[in-house]
């Protein structure tokens, strides 16, 4: 089984979080590791991109998401939140955690999709493919 990962896609930037199965637990875990990125990099905003397109098993209780995503999602150098998946299912779940928040969230179904649609919004990234 593959494993969930945190990583930079572009230094001090973007993150990139490749989740394969999540509990509640690894769901706080991941955005926690995720909320240190954000604080390590010196950037008004971070952008902050979620690969779930392989997600198996995920949390499904809003309560519990809200307090696992609460950290990172109130980080005021958070920009955009990003979910890549063409699951239905968890992508209601991300828009209804980013709501609550009121963070800027999108979806698209693919990782070039994704990263075209943040050049588009962050002029100052530089080229990602």
């Amino acid at each position: 089984m593959p494993q969930n990962t945190v990583n930079w896609l572009v230094e001090k930037h973007v993150v990139l979080g490749k989740i394969y199965n999540i509990d509640v637990s690894t769901l706080a875990d991941v955005m926690m590791e995720a909320n240190t990125f954000v604080n390590e990099s010196d950037r008004p905003l971070v952008h902050v991109i979620w690969d779930i397109k392989d997600l198996e098993t995920y949390p499904t209780n809003i309560n519990d998401i809200r307090q696992a995503i609460k950290p990172l999602f109130t980080n005021q150098s958070l920009g955009w939140v990003i979910v890549v998946t063409d699951n239905m299912m968890t992508s209601f779940l991300a828009q209804v955690g980013s709501s609550i928040y009121g963070v800027r969230y999108h979806r698209l179904k693919t990782m070039e999709e994704a990263l075209q649609y943040l050049s588009q919004r962050d002029p100052s990234l530089p080229l990602i493919s």
